[in-house]
């Protein structure tokens, strides 16, 4: 089997997360990759399109709840 077939390129492709910003302040937890999967899961349940901010406040809530539960 020729090499020359083969892609040298074995880069992921770019996903929507690594173009994502949060936001100055945001805890160092939360990534971008977190952000997105949260908008990915919620967004479904709700009518409007959820923002950055709102799946952030979200991921919080999670956090306080996990905090005060442990």
């Amino acid at each position: 089997m020729s090499r020359r077939n083969r892609t040298t390129d074995c880069r992921k492709p770019e996903s929507e997360a690594s173009r994502l910003r949060l936001p100055e302040g945001t805890p160092t937890w939360i990534t971008p990759e977190l952000v997105e999967l949260t908008v990915k899961t919620w967004q479904p349940y709700y009518p409007q399109p959820l923002t950055i901010d709102e799946a952030i406040d979200m991921i919080r809530s999670v956090g306080r709840m996990w905090e005060a539960l442990s």
